[in-house]
């Protein structure tokens, strides 16, 4: 049962508001507070007309990290009514029309099934001419979020019904000459660092009127349906929030200076040419360069994210630690070699830092070829036993390298610009005075700017820490001598003023200013709470900077915030705020893993996501699209894939389990029918793959495949049986049955509950130990049993229901009391999955203990969203990795789900329980959305009862201690 709109009829108007994003999603808006949670509203728009072909710049298919400029002028008649936009295009674009920006597309997809959207666009036209001008960033490499194509762009303009403008060979472009494409990789999960050069800026060219002529027609690709993009569908969720947020403080503001010198290159396009998947690859090799000292030196080597294992320089060996502190290097040339080996590589860029006191240190290639890079690569070998590696390694000489038959040159194209991220990390403080006029205006709205001078030696670097943890795009505006440098480098925590870096993430952007005001937006999300912001004046420059902004506009999921939960506890209350803004904010075109690291659909972290959205927000068509997104990985993989759409082909077996049972809970909570009908090919497609390949001799699930479910010492090899995954199965047949049922498939529903009883017993015959009485963790491909035993394991039989009868008394003992020397929960998303057999086990007093003990711990600690892991996991310097982890929120459920006790007994509410428990609790209230309207609970403690205030929506039946409530507000003393 889909939910209704309040209006009597559905104007066409409002859909395209809801479709183009210019009707805000909030608590104010009633239009959208009972809109259908899985309503798929693109298909009340006609089907698309495309008069519009795929276009490309007539040059490369797939340049890598290119820009590409493009515009079309169109003339709008005398008198019209309704303007619209269509458009899309691969990697991505920024749209304007008439210099108005609208948006940043599309919605990441296969690109087999790639999507479009639509703006309305009336409000920005004008009758006469008119231009659009889009903006493409071509990725040509695969990502976690993307899967390597080739370059295109779509779009038509249609005002009252007719065609006015369609992307065609008359459209003009030229590649946009200010980002820089000689840049390092974000991260492996993401595309390009940025780096924009405002002197060689297409100063206006996004309005009606630039001159264009010397711009290149564009070259038709292919029309629509062409390869690579069979089908082109529509948006399937509204556009995201463009939220204006300010910095709240600055809290340091200092001189620094750079280290000397940083050297970063690509080595993929080197050790595996042609590949440009993000398939993890190990490879045997090592990089050269001959340095040259112009005076004894001390100098110090660190490496970038991808490292050296070991250096020597004239044959002497220094590992890391030891090349960080210094080496002493005497006056004249000297060969470095820097063994870069590794077994499990995603990304290849590496980084070279050098720093010193005194002295000057060159660099040059060993092949002596002019103007050449400096550095070289020799590889790749089969392995470190390789003579060829041997040679390479010990090597004394230059043309000992040179004479390699393996020596190979890093070309330029490979290579980066810059490398903020270590130029900022590896910054050195100094002691030179500061010039600094009215900070406070950098985060206060007022008609100050903040003024920062040129200092006499290093750069002005500012701490800016914007409050709470945001996803978004950065904007500055300023005026500034041409040539000043500002680099942003963004991260999400600091302690005592050390600064967790993010490591593995160019969370970072290099800004080269013009003569004068400016305004400047990123066109690359990032995440991040904390920032520096340095500024590198020009050589001789005694005009100040100053800034007049530097803001995120906040890009998440529209959710109105209709759920709401209160109590008598501050410390909960505090706890589902992080909760319900740590989901916000991982909640972009997809649900994602974390808005600062990787942003990447994580197929089971979404199953956790899409419950927690249901009770923080009840908006439930981001779970929808998701869903249906991980299903279409099956066109290559057997089960659905861990993270999609990627171009890491990964199965992790236990995600594409948790993808079914997610299927079924979200049916549960919205009553989607028509989504059950959609997915539903898909669960049966994974079913079939699973018993007819993957199901062993003894009746067990076995594949090959990522196996683990917790950060966590679990012994889940790669290869083997694995029990936690055998019990999901088990689980996720069962959910396939419910489902088939629903759809009148009971042959198919009977069969997967033949399965599941089966691998049951199997479970229970081959996988218990009955000495330690406990499920071990695998049995491992040489037949072996596992000595581990885990409290994850034990928590999954619970919840799957694979423990015998008689057993589920010690099993309910296990999910709190750990037996000495078992593997122990490591995570707050395991922990999530404890929270449910708890509740399962009817012990919702232990759920608020676990909570107030591990989320309190991260609201003591000045949280503002919920983390990837608990302390511990990373060593003793820092509390966790990821600050934001939308898998860690299982509060945001958790509190109205088990407090309020409110959850569907029927599809979509259609009846509903209310099972409080207030425990310790005075009082606690709230709202709980549903397709049918919200539902508003009061709880208060008076005596040995507990007195039940509930609204009931239109439509349900509310279930309160056995007895049942119609439509309307209810008073009941438990």
């Amino acid at each position: 049962m889909g939910w209704h709109c309040l209006l009597p009829s559905f104007l066409p108007q409002i859909m395209i508001s809801m479709l183009t994003g210019r009707m805000s999603c909030n608590r104010k808006c009633p239009i959208l507070l009972r809109i259908s949670h899985a309503r798929d509203y693109t298909k009340e728009i006609s089907a698309m007309n495309w008069q519009a072909k795929w276009i490309w710049h007539p040059g490369e298919d797939a340049p890598r990290n290119f820009f590409w400029a493009v515009r079309k002028a169109f003339t709008l008649p005398q008198r019209f009514s309704n303007a619209v936009l269509h458009i899309t295009a691969d990697s991505r674009y920024s749209v304007w029309v008439n210099g108005k920006y609208l948006g940043h597309g599309p919605v990441r997809a296969f690109p087999h099934r790639w999507r479009y959207d639509t703006y309305d666009i009336t409000p920005y036209v004008c009758v006469g001419e008119n231009v659009v001008a889009v903006l493409v960033h071509h990725f040509g490499h695969s990502t976690f979020q993307y899967l390597q194509a080739r370059g295109g762009l779509l779009a038509q303009v249609e005002c009252d019904g007719k065609v006015v403008a369609a992307t065609d060979e008359t459209w003009k472009g030229i590649e946009h000459p200010a980002y820089e494409r000689r840049m390092p990789r974000m991260a492996c999960q993401q595309a390009w660092a940025e780096m924009f050069d405002a002197r060689k800026d297409l100063l206006h060219w996004t309005l009606a009127g630039y001159d264009d002529r010397a711009w290149q027609n564009a070259a038709v690709v292919g029309e629509v349906g062409c390869a690579p993009w069979r089908e082109v569908l529509p948006r399937d969720i509204p556009f995201l929030t463009q939220e204006p947020v300010q910095p709240s403080r600055i809290l340091r503001i200092q001189t620094v200076r750079p280290p000397k010198q940083v050297w970063t290159f690509d080595l993929k396009p080197n050790f595996l040419p042609g590949d440009l998947t993000a398939n993890p690859r190990g490879f045997v090799g090592v990089v050269a360069t001959v340095l040259h000292c112009s005076q004894p030196m001390t100098v110090r080597l660190r490496s970038v994210f991808n490292g050296f294992r070991v250096v020597r320089i004239d044959g002497r060996e220094y590992t890391p630690q030891q090349a960080a502190e210094g080496m002493s290097i005497t006056e004249g040339d000297h060969l470095l070699v820097a063994d870069v080996s590794a077994s499990f590589y995603h990304e290849w860029f590496f980084g070279v830092v050098f720093d010193y006191e005194q002295g000057e240190l060159t660099v040059r290639s060993p092949l002596g070829d002019a103007g050449a890079y400096p550095f070289v690569s020799i590889g790749a070998f089969a392995s470190p036993e390789d003579a060829g590696f041997q040679s390479a390694w010990r090597a004394t000489s230059p043309q000992q390298i040179a004479a390699h038959p393996a020596a190979q040159p890093i070309q330029w194209a490979h290579t980066a610009a810059a490398n903020v991220f270590a130029e900022t990390v590896f910054a050195v403080p100094m002691a030179a005075p500061l010039q600094v006029e009215h900070p406070y205006s950098l985060v206060s709205a007022n008609p100050d700017d903040t003024v920062i001078y040129p200092p006499a030696n290093g750069d002005v670097e500012l701490l800016i820490d914007f409050g709470r943890e945001l996803v978004g795009f950065f904007e500055m505006e300023l005026c500034a001598p041409e040539g000043t440098v500002i680099d942003l480098n963004a991260f999400e925590y600091m302690e005592d003023g050390r600064i967790q870096w993010t490591y593995g993430l160019h969370n970072t952007f290099r800004y080269i200013a013009r003569e004068g005001w400016q305004i400047w937006r990123s066109v690359v999300r990032r995440g991040f709470r904390y920032a520096t912001l340095t500024i590198r004046f020009p050589q001789g420059a005694t005009e100040a900077v100053r800034l007049r902004g530097l803001r995120c506009y906040l890009n998440t999921y529209p959710y109105a915030y209709q759920a709401q939960f209160q109590c008598s506890d501050a410390l909960l209350n505090d706890i589902w705020e992080i909760s319900r803004h740590t989901v916000r904010l991982c909640s972009e075109d997809t649900f994602v893993d974390c808005p600062s690291y990787e942003q990447t659909f994580w197929v089971g972290d979404a199953r956790n996501e899409s419950l927690f959205s249901y009770t923080a927000f009840g908006d439930a068509r981001l779970a929808r699209r998701c869903l249906l997104l991980a299903g279409e990985s099956l066109w290559r993989s057997p089960l659905v894939e861990s993270q999609v759409p990627s171009g890491w082909e990964d199965i992790l077996t236990a995600w594409s389990l948790l993808w079914t049972i997610a299927c079924e809970e979200y049916y549960r909570y919205t009553g989607d029918r028509a989504f059950l009908e959609e997915v539903y090919p898909a669960v049966r497609q994974q079913n079939q793959n699973i018993h007819e390949r993957f199901i062993n001799g003894q009746g067990l699930l076995e594949i090959e495949a990522w196996n683990m479910l917790d950060w966590a010492p679990m012994d889940t090899p790669r290869t083997g049986v694995v029990t936690h995954q055998n019990m999901w199965l088990v689980e996720a047949w069962r959910r396939s049955a419910k489902m088939a049922r629903i759809l009148g498939n009971d042959a198919e529903a009977d069969l997967y509950l033949r399965w599941a009883e089966e691998l049951k017993a199997a479970i229970n015959a081959h996988l218990w130990d009955a000495e330690k009485q406990a499920y071990i963790d695998c049995i491992h491909a040489d037949g072996r049993r596992s000595a581990t035993i885990s409290q994850q394991t034990q928590t999954v039989a619970y919840l799957c229901d694979i423990v015998p009868e008689d057993k589920r008394a010690l099993f309910e003992k296990y999910l709190t009391d750990v037996p000495e020397g078992w593997v122990r929960v490591g995570s707050p998303f395991m922990m999530a999955f404890t929270i449910e057999a708890l509740e399962k086990a009817g012990d919702i007093g232990r759920i608020l203990q676990l909570i107030r003990r591990w989320w309190g711990m991260m609201v003591h600690a000045g949280a503002t969203s919920c983390w990837e892991t608990f302390p511990g996991f990373l060593g003793q310097e820092w509390l966790t990795r990821s600050h934001c982890h939308a898998w860690s929120a299982a509060p945001a459920f958790a509190l109205p789900s088990y407090v309020l006790g409110v959850r569907p007994l029927e599809p979509g509410f259609a009846r509903f329980e209310v099972r409080p428990y207030l425990g310790d609790l005075e009082w606690a209230k709230g709202v709980v959305p549903t397709p049918h309207g919200e539902v508003k609970i009061a709880l208060f403690r008076e005596g040995e009862e507990i007195r039940v205030q509930v609204t009931v929506p239109r439509g349900t039946v509310a279930v309160i201690a056995g007895k049942e409530y119609g439509e309307g507000q209810h008073e009941v003393r438990m």
